[in-house]
Protein backbone atom coordinates (compact mmCIF):
# COMPACT_ATOMS: atom_id res chain seq x y z
CA UNK A 1 0.00 0.00 0.00
CA UNK A 2 1.82 3.34 -1.02
CA UNK A 3 -0.51 6.83 0.22
CA UNK A 4 0.38 9.80 -1.94
CA UNK A 5 -0.26 12.87 -1.16
CA UNK A 6 0.00 16.02 -3.71
CA UNK A 7 0.17 19.44 -2.55
CA UNK A 8 0.53 22.88 -4.67
CA UNK A 9 0.96 26.30 -2.62
CA UNK A 10 -2.07 27.75 -3.71
CA UNK A 11 -5.22 26.59 -6.27
CA UNK A 12 -4.01 27.17 -9.94
CA UNK A 13 -0.95 25.84 -9.60
CA UNK A 14 -1.72 22.34 -11.85
CA UNK A 15 -2.14 20.00 -8.36
CA UNK A 16 -5.36 18.37 -9.40
CA UNK A 17 -4.30 17.87 -13.44
CA UNK A 18 -1.02 16.31 -12.23
CA UNK A 19 -3.10 14.05 -9.38
CA UNK A 20 -5.97 13.66 -11.86
CA UNK A 21 -3.06 11.90 -14.75
CA UNK A 22 -0.43 10.58 -11.95
CA UNK A 23 -3.64 8.18 -10.96
CA UNK A 24 -4.33 7.12 -14.75
CA UNK A 25 -0.53 6.13 -15.39
CA UNK A 26 -0.38 4.27 -12.15
CA UNK A 27 -3.13 2.47 -12.76
CA UNK A 28 -2.04 1.63 -16.33
CA UNK A 29 1.47 0.75 -15.32
CA UNK A 30 -0.20 -2.25 -12.79
CA UNK A 31 -2.11 -2.95 -15.28
CA UNK A 32 -5.39 -2.64 -13.07
CA UNK A 33 -8.64 -3.69 -13.46
CA UNK A 34 -11.55 -2.36 -11.59
CA UNK A 35 -12.82 -5.47 -9.32
CA UNK A 36 -8.70 -5.35 -7.87
CA UNK A 37 -8.89 -1.68 -6.27
CA UNK A 38 -5.70 -1.10 -7.18
CA UNK A 39 -5.84 2.95 -7.49
CA UNK A 40 -8.05 5.53 -5.73
CA UNK A 41 -7.80 8.72 -6.38
CA UNK A 42 -9.14 10.81 -3.42
CA UNK A 43 -10.14 14.70 -3.34
CA UNK A 44 -9.78 15.66 0.11
CA UNK A 45 -10.98 19.19 -0.17
CA UNK A 46 -14.09 19.04 1.86
CA UNK A 47 -14.76 22.78 1.05
CA UNK A 48 -14.78 22.24 -2.67
CA UNK A 49 -14.17 18.95 -3.86
CA UNK A 50 -13.90 18.78 -7.33
CA UNK A 51 -12.88 16.13 -8.96
CA UNK A 52 -15.68 14.59 -9.87
CA UNK A 53 -17.29 17.21 -11.61
CA UNK A 54 -14.13 17.71 -13.78
CA UNK A 55 -13.96 14.00 -14.98
CA UNK A 56 -18.18 14.41 -14.85
CA UNK A 57 -18.20 10.79 -12.96
CA UNK A 58 -20.52 10.67 -9.81
CA UNK A 59 -20.68 8.34 -7.00
CA UNK A 60 -23.89 7.57 -5.58
CA UNK A 61 -22.82 9.62 -2.44
CA UNK A 62 -20.68 12.93 -2.09
CA UNK A 63 -19.15 14.07 1.56
CA UNK A 64 -22.09 15.61 2.24
CA UNK A 65 -23.90 12.30 2.85
CA UNK A 66 -21.16 10.63 4.03
CA UNK A 67 -20.87 13.89 7.24
CA UNK A 68 -24.79 13.13 7.49
CA UNK A 69 -24.33 9.25 8.07
CA UNK A 70 -20.97 10.73 10.87
CA UNK A 71 -23.66 13.02 12.44
CA UNK A 72 -26.37 9.93 12.95
CA UNK A 73 -22.88 8.07 14.03
CA UNK A 74 -22.18 10.59 16.52
CA UNK A 75 -25.07 12.15 17.52
CA UNK A 76 -28.11 9.91 17.52
CA UNK A 77 -26.65 6.50 18.18
CA UNK A 78 -24.31 7.80 20.77
CA UNK A 79 -27.32 9.37 22.65
CA UNK A 80 -29.75 6.23 22.17
CA UNK A 81 -26.68 3.75 23.35
CA UNK A 82 -26.55 5.93 26.46
CA UNK A 83 -30.15 6.25 26.95
CA UNK A 84 -30.79 2.74 26.59
CA UNK A 85 -28.36 1.73 29.10
CA UNK A 86 -30.23 4.22 31.32
CA UNK A 87 -33.52 3.03 30.48
CA UNK A 88 -32.39 -0.57 31.42
CA UNK A 89 -31.47 0.56 34.67
CA UNK A 90 -34.63 2.41 35.62
CA UNK A 91 -37.25 -0.61 34.01
CA UNK A 92 -35.05 -3.17 36.50
CA UNK A 93 -35.15 -1.10 39.27
CA UNK A 94 -38.62 -0.59 38.82
CA UNK A 95 -39.43 -4.04 38.07
CA UNK A 96 -37.42 -5.59 41.63
CA UNK A 97 -34.61 -6.09 40.39
CA UNK A 98 -32.09 -4.63 41.80
CA UNK A 99 -32.30 -2.27 44.84
CA UNK A 100 -32.00 1.37 45.03
CA UNK A 101 -28.56 1.34 46.12
CA UNK A 102 -27.07 -0.55 43.03
CA UNK A 103 -24.31 1.62 42.03
CA UNK A 104 -25.10 1.41 38.00
CA UNK A 105 -28.57 2.23 39.39
CA UNK A 106 -27.26 5.60 40.80
CA UNK A 107 -24.53 6.23 37.96
CA UNK A 108 -27.69 6.08 35.04
CA UNK A 109 -29.61 8.51 37.35
CA UNK A 110 -26.74 10.87 37.05
CA UNK A 111 -25.79 10.03 33.34
CA UNK A 112 -29.77 11.07 32.51
CA UNK A 113 -29.47 14.29 34.69
CA UNK A 114 -26.82 15.16 32.47
CA UNK A 115 -26.91 13.60 28.78
CA UNK A 116 -27.21 16.23 26.57
CA UNK A 117 -30.51 15.90 24.24
CA UNK A 118 -30.62 19.09 22.13
CA UNK A 119 -28.47 17.52 19.08
CA UNK A 120 -31.23 14.29 19.11
CA UNK A 121 -33.83 14.31 16.92
CA UNK A 122 -36.48 13.49 18.44
CA UNK A 123 -39.03 13.71 15.20
CA UNK A 124 -36.93 11.05 13.60
CA UNK A 125 -37.32 8.25 16.53
CA UNK A 126 -40.36 6.21 16.97
CA UNK A 127 -40.03 7.18 20.73
CA UNK A 128 -38.98 10.33 20.45
CA UNK A 129 -42.24 12.30 22.04
CA UNK A 130 -42.16 10.40 25.12
CA UNK A 131 -38.32 10.61 25.56
CA UNK A 132 -38.69 14.36 24.81
CA UNK A 133 -41.20 13.96 28.29
CA UNK A 134 -38.53 11.80 29.68
CA UNK A 135 -36.30 14.36 29.60
CA UNK A 136 -39.11 17.59 30.81
CA UNK A 137 -39.13 15.11 33.74
CA UNK A 138 -35.80 15.28 34.93
CA UNK A 139 -36.45 18.50 37.55
CA UNK A 140 -38.77 16.14 39.14
CA UNK A 141 -36.67 12.57 39.32
CA UNK A 142 -33.22 13.18 41.63
CA UNK A 143 -33.27 9.83 43.28
CA UNK A 144 -34.29 6.00 43.25
CA UNK A 145 -38.31 6.39 44.54
CA UNK A 146 -38.45 9.35 42.62
CA UNK A 147 -38.98 6.82 39.78
CA UNK A 148 -41.98 5.12 41.12
CA UNK A 149 -43.89 8.37 41.11
CA UNK A 150 -47.11 7.92 38.95
CA UNK A 151 -46.25 9.99 35.90
CA UNK A 152 -43.30 8.13 35.36
CA UNK A 153 -44.51 5.26 35.88
CA UNK A 154 -47.34 5.57 32.68
CA UNK A 155 -44.64 7.18 30.78
CA UNK A 156 -42.49 3.61 31.28
CA UNK A 157 -45.34 1.57 29.94
CA UNK A 158 -45.00 3.40 26.50
CA UNK A 159 -41.70 2.86 26.21
CA UNK A 160 -41.08 -0.99 24.90
CA UNK A 161 -37.36 -1.63 26.15
CA UNK A 162 -37.49 -5.01 23.81
CA UNK A 163 -38.58 -2.69 20.67
CA UNK A 164 -35.80 0.29 21.72
CA UNK A 165 -33.22 -2.44 21.49
CA UNK A 166 -34.23 -3.55 18.10
CA UNK A 167 -34.53 -0.04 16.54
CA UNK A 168 -31.24 1.13 18.27
CA UNK A 169 -29.92 -2.05 16.74
CA UNK A 170 -30.76 -0.86 13.21
CA UNK A 171 -29.42 2.33 13.74
CA UNK A 172 -26.02 1.20 14.58
CA UNK A 173 -26.13 -1.12 11.68
CA UNK A 174 -26.26 2.32 9.17
CA UNK A 175 -23.65 4.45 10.65
CA UNK A 176 -20.67 2.72 9.26
CA UNK A 177 -20.33 4.14 5.92
CA UNK A 178 -20.44 1.58 2.72
CA UNK A 179 -16.89 2.99 0.85
CA UNK A 180 -18.69 1.40 -2.64
CA UNK A 181 -21.32 3.97 -2.21
CA UNK A 182 -18.97 6.61 -2.50
CA UNK A 183 -16.73 5.98 -5.08
CA UNK A 184 -16.84 5.80 -9.02
CA UNK A 185 -14.74 4.82 -11.36
CA UNK A 186 -13.22 6.44 -14.42
CA UNK A 187 -13.67 3.26 -17.21
CA UNK A 188 -10.97 4.31 -19.75
CA UNK A 189 -8.36 4.08 -17.65
CA UNK A 190 -10.03 1.68 -14.26
CA UNK A 191 -9.05 3.90 -10.92
CA UNK A 192 -11.51 4.61 -8.38
CA UNK A 193 -11.87 8.42 -7.68
CA UNK A 194 -13.69 9.31 -4.28
CA UNK A 195 -15.21 13.19 -3.46
CA UNK A 196 -18.07 14.78 -4.43
CA UNK A 197 -19.69 18.08 -4.89
CA UNK A 198 -22.07 19.08 -1.99
CA UNK A 199 -25.34 20.09 -2.87
CA UNK A 200 -26.26 24.03 -2.85
CA UNK A 201 -28.45 23.88 -0.32
CA UNK A 202 -26.25 21.84 2.35
CA UNK A 203 -23.16 24.02 1.81
CA UNK A 204 -23.71 25.95 5.12
CA UNK A 205 -24.24 22.89 6.86
CA UNK A 206 -21.49 20.46 5.91
CA UNK A 207 -19.02 23.69 6.24
CA UNK A 208 -20.15 23.77 9.77
CA UNK A 209 -19.59 20.23 10.41
CA UNK A 210 -15.64 19.81 8.63
CA UNK A 211 -14.59 21.94 11.23
CA UNK A 212 -15.95 20.35 14.59
CA UNK A 213 -13.66 17.73 16.08
CA UNK A 214 -15.47 14.81 16.30
CA UNK A 215 -16.73 14.81 12.81
CA UNK A 216 -12.69 15.30 11.47
CA UNK A 217 -12.18 12.30 13.95
CA UNK A 218 -14.58 10.13 12.60
CA UNK A 219 -13.35 11.26 8.82
CA UNK A 220 -10.24 10.14 9.23
CA UNK A 221 -11.12 6.95 10.30
CA UNK A 222 -12.84 6.50 6.81
CA UNK A 223 -10.17 7.65 5.10
CA UNK A 224 -7.74 5.25 6.85
CA UNK A 225 -10.25 2.41 5.65
CA UNK A 226 -10.36 3.58 2.00
CA UNK A 227 -6.37 3.20 2.29
CA UNK A 228 -6.37 -0.09 3.48
CA UNK A 229 -9.09 -1.10 0.95
CA UNK A 230 -6.39 -0.10 -2.01
CA UNK A 231 -3.35 -0.90 -3.07
CA UNK A 232 -2.43 3.09 -3.98
CA UNK A 233 -4.38 6.31 -2.65
CA UNK A 234 -3.80 9.09 -4.21
CA UNK A 235 -4.73 12.09 -2.43
CA UNK A 236 -5.55 15.93 -3.77
CA UNK A 237 -4.87 17.69 -1.06
CA UNK A 238 -6.98 21.34 -0.40
CA UNK A 239 -4.74 24.14 -2.02
CA UNK A 240 -1.93 25.10 0.37
CA UNK A 241 -2.26 21.49 1.99
CA UNK A 242 -4.29 19.62 4.33
CA UNK A 243 -5.22 22.48 6.45
CA UNK A 244 -8.18 21.24 9.13
CA UNK A 245 -6.81 17.42 8.30
CA UNK A 246 -3.02 17.84 9.09
CA UNK A 247 -3.73 14.47 10.88
CA UNK A 248 -4.21 12.84 8.04
CA UNK A 249 -0.46 13.65 6.98
CA UNK A 250 0.73 10.92 9.56
CA UNK A 251 -0.55 8.24 7.50
CA UNK A 252 1.10 9.20 3.95
CA UNK A 253 4.37 7.48 2.48
CA UNK A 254 5.04 10.20 0.42
CA UNK A 255 4.79 14.11 -0.22
CA UNK A 256 4.70 15.45 -3.73
CA UNK A 257 4.91 19.34 -3.64
CA UNK A 258 3.60 20.59 -7.16
CA UNK A 259 6.53 23.65 -7.37
CA UNK A 260 5.24 26.44 -10.10
CA UNK A 261 8.39 27.68 -11.74
CA UNK A 262 6.90 30.17 -14.59
CA UNK A 263 7.46 33.06 -12.22
CA UNK A 264 9.24 34.08 -9.31
CA UNK A 265 6.42 34.77 -6.76
CA UNK A 266 4.96 31.32 -7.91
CA UNK A 267 8.64 29.81 -7.53
CA UNK A 268 8.85 31.54 -3.70
CA UNK A 269 5.78 30.17 -2.97
CA UNK A 270 6.66 26.40 -3.46
CA UNK A 271 9.11 26.82 -1.08
CA UNK A 272 7.37 28.12 1.39
CA UNK A 273 5.02 25.54 1.00
CA UNK A 274 7.36 22.90 1.45
CA UNK A 275 8.94 24.90 4.11
CA UNK A 276 5.32 24.82 6.18
CA UNK A 277 5.58 20.88 5.62
CA UNK A 278 8.42 20.16 7.15
CA UNK A 279 8.12 22.21 10.22
CA UNK A 280 4.80 20.41 10.60
CA UNK A 281 6.26 17.15 10.25
CA UNK A 282 9.12 17.83 12.91
CA UNK A 283 6.65 19.31 15.31
CA UNK A 284 4.61 15.91 15.11
CA UNK A 285 7.22 13.58 15.09
CA UNK A 286 9.29 15.38 18.25
CA UNK A 287 5.51 15.64 19.93
CA UNK A 288 5.50 11.47 19.16
CA UNK A 289 8.36 10.39 20.52
CA UNK A 290 8.14 12.49 23.59
CA UNK A 291 4.51 11.47 23.91
CA UNK A 292 3.28 15.06 23.25
CA UNK A 293 0.82 14.34 20.93
CA UNK A 294 -2.88 15.62 21.98
CA UNK A 295 -6.43 16.10 19.96
CA UNK A 296 -6.70 14.54 16.91
CA UNK A 297 -3.31 13.86 16.16
CA UNK A 298 -3.03 11.75 19.08
CA UNK A 299 -6.38 9.48 18.24
CA UNK A 300 -5.32 9.29 14.82
CA UNK A 301 -1.81 8.06 15.32
CA UNK A 302 -3.25 5.73 17.99
CA UNK A 303 -5.24 3.98 15.66
CA UNK A 304 -2.59 3.58 13.14
CA UNK A 305 -0.66 1.74 15.87
CA UNK A 306 -3.51 -0.47 16.55
CA UNK A 307 -3.34 -1.46 13.03
CA UNK A 308 -0.26 -1.41 11.67
CA UNK A 309 2.04 -2.03 14.66
CA UNK A 310 3.74 0.85 16.82
CA UNK A 311 7.01 -0.23 14.64
CA UNK A 312 5.52 0.43 11.29
CA UNK A 313 4.19 3.55 12.75
CA UNK A 314 7.35 4.61 13.49
CA UNK A 315 9.69 3.88 10.35
CA UNK A 316 6.86 5.37 8.69
CA UNK A 317 7.18 8.98 10.47
CA UNK A 318 11.25 8.49 10.05
CA UNK A 319 11.60 7.73 6.50
CA UNK A 320 8.92 10.30 4.98
CA UNK A 321 9.64 10.60 1.07
CA UNK A 322 9.55 14.22 0.05
CA UNK A 323 9.32 14.67 -3.74
CA UNK A 324 9.02 18.16 -5.64
CA UNK A 325 7.45 17.94 -9.21
CA UNK A 326 8.69 20.80 -11.30
CA UNK A 327 5.04 21.99 -13.28
CA UNK A 328 4.80 25.13 -15.87
CA UNK A 329 8.99 24.74 -17.31
CA UNK A 330 9.50 27.18 -19.68
CA UNK A 331 13.59 26.95 -19.73
CA UNK A 332 16.15 25.15 -17.98
CA UNK A 333 17.29 28.23 -15.99
CA UNK A 334 14.03 28.21 -14.50
CA UNK A 335 14.70 24.96 -13.09
CA UNK A 336 18.36 25.75 -11.97
CA UNK A 337 17.53 28.81 -10.37
CA UNK A 338 14.31 27.03 -8.38
CA UNK A 339 17.24 24.84 -7.34
CA UNK A 340 19.79 27.15 -6.02
CA UNK A 341 17.13 29.35 -4.24
CA UNK A 342 15.78 26.18 -2.38
CA UNK A 343 19.34 25.09 -1.33
CA UNK A 344 19.97 28.94 0.06
CA UNK A 345 16.40 28.99 1.66
CA UNK A 346 17.10 25.52 3.62
CA UNK A 347 20.53 26.20 4.50
CA UNK A 348 19.11 30.12 6.29
CA UNK A 349 17.18 27.64 8.23
CA UNK A 350 20.06 25.66 8.69
CA UNK A 351 18.18 22.29 7.40
CA UNK A 352 19.84 21.83 4.09
CA UNK A 353 22.41 18.78 5.61
CA UNK A 354 19.87 17.27 7.03
CA UNK A 355 17.57 17.10 3.96
CA UNK A 356 19.95 17.56 1.13
CA UNK A 357 19.15 13.48 0.67
CA UNK A 358 15.17 13.40 1.44
CA UNK A 359 14.06 15.68 -1.02
CA UNK A 360 13.68 14.20 -4.41
CA UNK A 361 13.69 15.42 -7.38
CA UNK A 362 10.89 12.99 -9.35
CA UNK A 363 8.93 15.15 -12.77
CA UNK A 364 9.82 17.36 -14.78
CA UNK A 365 6.55 19.14 -16.61
CA UNK A 366 7.07 21.80 -19.65
CA UNK A 367 4.57 24.73 -19.53
CA UNK A 368 2.16 23.16 -21.61
CA UNK A 369 -1.82 24.71 -22.57
CA UNK A 370 -3.51 21.31 -20.87
CA UNK A 371 -1.65 21.79 -17.55
CA UNK A 372 -2.37 25.74 -17.65
CA UNK A 373 -6.01 24.91 -17.58
CA UNK A 374 -7.63 24.19 -14.63
CA UNK A 375 -11.11 22.67 -13.59
CA UNK A 376 -11.85 21.59 -17.06
CA UNK A 377 -13.21 18.51 -18.52
CA UNK A 378 -10.04 17.85 -20.60
CA UNK A 379 -7.82 17.62 -17.53
CA UNK A 380 -6.75 13.58 -18.38
CA UNK A 381 -3.87 14.25 -21.38
CA UNK A 382 -2.68 10.49 -20.35
CA UNK A 383 -2.39 8.64 -23.39
CA UNK A 384 -3.30 11.94 -25.57
CA UNK A 385 -0.10 13.35 -25.28
CA UNK A 386 2.83 11.21 -25.88
CA UNK A 387 5.36 13.61 -24.56
CA UNK A 388 3.53 14.64 -21.53
CA UNK A 389 2.06 11.23 -21.17
CA UNK A 390 5.55 9.96 -20.87
CA UNK A 391 6.69 12.49 -17.83
CA UNK A 392 3.55 11.58 -16.01
CA UNK A 393 4.94 7.87 -16.33
CA UNK A 394 8.29 8.95 -14.97
CA UNK A 395 6.22 10.04 -11.60
CA UNK A 396 4.38 7.17 -11.76
CA UNK A 397 7.65 4.94 -11.92
CA UNK A 398 8.69 6.77 -8.55
CA UNK A 399 5.67 6.00 -6.92
CA UNK A 400 5.05 2.61 -7.34
CA UNK A 401 8.86 0.77 -7.31
CA UNK A 402 10.20 1.54 -3.95
CA UNK A 403 13.58 1.37 -5.67
CA UNK A 404 13.37 4.28 -8.16
CA UNK A 405 16.64 6.47 -8.05
CA UNK A 406 15.42 9.83 -7.96
CA UNK A 407 17.91 12.66 -8.02
CA UNK A 408 18.30 14.58 -4.63
CA UNK A 409 19.09 18.36 -3.81
CA UNK A 410 22.52 16.69 -3.02
CA UNK A 411 22.91 15.89 -7.16
CA UNK A 412 24.22 19.24 -8.79
CA UNK A 413 21.56 20.90 -11.19
CA UNK A 414 22.90 19.30 -14.30
CA UNK A 415 22.88 15.76 -12.77
CA UNK A 416 19.29 16.60 -12.13
CA UNK A 417 18.16 17.86 -15.28
CA UNK A 418 20.04 15.14 -16.97
CA UNK A 419 18.59 12.26 -14.99
CA UNK A 420 14.96 13.97 -15.22
CA UNK A 421 15.04 14.28 -19.15
CA UNK A 422 16.28 11.00 -19.22
CA UNK A 423 14.02 9.17 -17.08
CA UNK A 424 11.09 10.70 -19.14
CA UNK A 425 12.32 11.23 -23.17
CA UNK A 426 12.90 14.18 -24.78
CA UNK A 427 14.92 16.80 -23.58
CA UNK A 428 13.36 20.16 -22.01
CA UNK A 429 14.73 21.80 -25.41
CA UNK A 430 12.90 19.57 -27.69
CA UNK A 431 10.31 19.53 -25.93
CA UNK A 432 9.62 23.43 -25.79
CA UNK A 433 10.01 23.43 -29.70
CA UNK A 434 7.50 20.79 -29.88
CA UNK A 435 4.84 22.25 -28.13
CA UNK A 436 6.32 25.43 -29.68
CA UNK A 437 5.29 24.43 -33.05
CA UNK A 438 1.98 22.32 -32.22
CA UNK A 439 0.90 25.92 -30.70
CA UNK A 440 1.41 27.80 -33.91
Amino acid sequence: MAVVSIIGHKGGVGKTTLSINVAAAITQALDSTKTDRSVCLFDLDLRLPTITGILNSHPQKTFFDLFETLANRTYQVDFLQTLYQILFSFQAYKAGNIPKENPRLLKSIAMYKNLNEKLFNYSEFEFGDQIHELFLMRGDIERPSDLRKKEVTQLFKRIDINKFKNILREYEGNTRPNIDEYISYIEEYGFAILGGEVPVLGKKHHRQRINEPEFLALFLEFIQEVCEEFGHVILDTPAGGVNHLSSIMNSIDQVLFVFDVSNTIATKGSIDALHTFIDYYEDFYSNYKNGRLTGLDKSYVDRLISTRGEKAVRQALESKKMGIIFNRCQNTNEIHLCLDQLREYLETLDKYEEYKDRIHLVGLLPNHKVINITNNRGTIFYDKDKMLSNRVDAIARSIIDPNAVCPTLAYSNAEILSKLEKKSGPSLSRTFSRIASSLS
